[in-house]
């Protein structure tokens, strides 16, 4: 897999580093919000000679939900960043890594009537790869998209919150059914807070 991280605090960038190398995975950091976009945007230009991506594109970006910007006028957050991604690439699987997860998740899909995947913070490296790894926890979010999309008025959408709810809880049950392990991992510097 291909990956791009965008996450500003450097022990879980290096987390990230340590456990995307240990399982084969391609991956490149961001760590604020323009290099995340510049990275994302180079990735899908094939006419750009100087620079060659990984496979062209990236299979899965990852967004902390509080992210930096340059230009300290500037309050961009992870939202805006999946919003100009899914503008480039409307089919892009993105996950929020993020210590708000539920706010993130209400924003996201009332906004951009797109069902990311979640994984709270804190989490274990397990928990982290395996999500990564599982596409077919991105397939239920895809139809939930797709359904999502299919609203009478895509332009000016009103979603009810309680739904969002319900749905934000329905895919964190298949992200918990999905994950599952017999074991548990006690060490603590394989968590991410």
């Amino acid at each position: 897999m291909n990956i791009l991280i965008i996450e500003d605090d450097d022990d879980i960038c290096q987390l990230y580093s340590i456990w995307l190398e240990e399982n084969k995975h391609d991956y490149i950091i961001a760590k604020n919000y323009e290099d995340g976009i510049l990275e994302y945007e180079k990735s899908i230009l094939k006419d750009d000679e100087d620079y060659i991506p990984h496979n062209n594109s990236f299979d899965l970006v990852v967004l902390d939900y509080d992210l930096p910007s340059k230009n300290i006028a500037t309050n961009q957050n992870g939202l805006h960043i999946a919003k100009e991604i899914l503008e480039l690439r409307n089919d892009q699987r993105i996950m929020f890594a993020s210590a708000w997860p539920k706010k993130a998740f209400i924003e996201y899909v009332s906004t951009l009537k797109s069902v990311p995947e979640v994984l709270p913070k804190p989490f274990e490296k397990e928990e982290f790869i395996n999500l990564a790894e599982k596409i077919n926890l991105y397939d239920i979010a895809k139809k939930f998209t797709k359904q999502l999309r299919e609203m009478k008025n895509p332009n000016s959408p009103t979603v009810d919150i309680k739904s969002l709810e319900s749905l934000f809880k329905l895919m964190n049950n298949a992200r918990r059914e999905f994950l599952h392990k017999d074991e548990k991992n006690d060490d603590e510097s394989d968590i991410i807070e």
